[in-house]
């Protein structure tokens, strides 16, 4: 029985990190339209306050997966910004 609530737990741990890297791939998206392409700002005529939510998103993302992380991840089974970047 312990090793089903583990494998549970498990599970649950990868689809909300899974969730939140969702979340924080969003947010850049949404950053990178409304820095880089002119298509995105047009139709926002508060692009400050876009941008400054879109940032607090990405933030909030990227402190809950370093949070899931740190506190129930080994070194091995959590993949790092870098591995990602280098695939």
């Amino acid at each position: 029985m312990s090793e089903h609530k583990n494998r549970i737990a498990s599970e649950l741990l990868r689809a909300s990190l899974s969730q939140f890297e969702a979340d924080r791939q969003k947010a850049i998206a949404t950053l990178d339209l409304y820095l880089y392409g002119a298509v995105g700002v047009g139709g926002h005529t508060e692009i400050t306050e876009e941008v400054g939510a879109a940032t607090k998103r990405l933030a909030e993302a990227e402190g809950a997966i370093a949070c899931l992380q740190r506190n129930f991840f080994s070194p091995q089974e959590s993949t790092t910004e870098e591995e990602v970047d280098n695939e």
